[in-house]
């Protein structure tokens, strides 16, 4: 009896877990072969599909960035995020939802760029500082915050070639 009543708690403890992982995301259920084991395993497809990638603007839609940028973002680790639209670096923090892109504070470098370029931090600034919806299609980020829509390939060089 006392087996019976710990493995009864045992599977209910491990489906609370499994239900859990499911509800955080995609989730898979591995059982060894002894059905004695199980691991849940769950995978964060939307923060790790940017993780380590690099992706240049090749258009704006809406106001365009001073300048003609372009737009480059890096995202170099989990929660990490590098940008520029054409004169100074931005680094910080950013969070990745399975829609969403949210912005921390960004810290920059504080070069003078001469006109037309010199608007373009300010054309960021107002671009990262509300949530952004994104979608990712193969090498191709497409970024909207209302307004304006910015597409972005992954891989090319500041000048937007490969």
């Amino acid at each position: 009896m006392v087996h019976l009543t710990r493995s009864l708690g045992t599977l209910l403890a491990t489906g609370f877990v499994v239900l859990g992982a499911a509800a955080c995301g995609n989730s898979s259920t591995v059982t060894s072969s002894d059905s004695s084991t199980t691991q849940v395993v769950v995978h964060t497809a939307t923060s790790n599909s940017l993780v380590g990638k690099r992706f240049t603007s090749t258009s704006v839609d809406g106001a365009a960035i001073p300048g003609d940028g372009p737009l480059v973002i890096t995202f170099p680790e989990e929660g990490r995020v590098s940008l520029t639209a054409g004169c100074n670096q931005h680094i910080g923090t950013v969070t990745v939802d399975p829609t969403r892109l949210t912005f921390g504070t960004l810290a920059s470098t504080q070069m003078a760029c001469p006109p037309p370029r010199d608007g373009a931090d300010a054309w960021l600034a107002d671009f990262t500082d509300k949530p952004l919806t994104w979608s990712l299609d193969g090498p191709e980020l497409t970024l909207k915050d209302g307004p304006r829509t910015v597409v972005l390939i992954e891989g090319t060089d500041a000048a937007g070639l490969p």
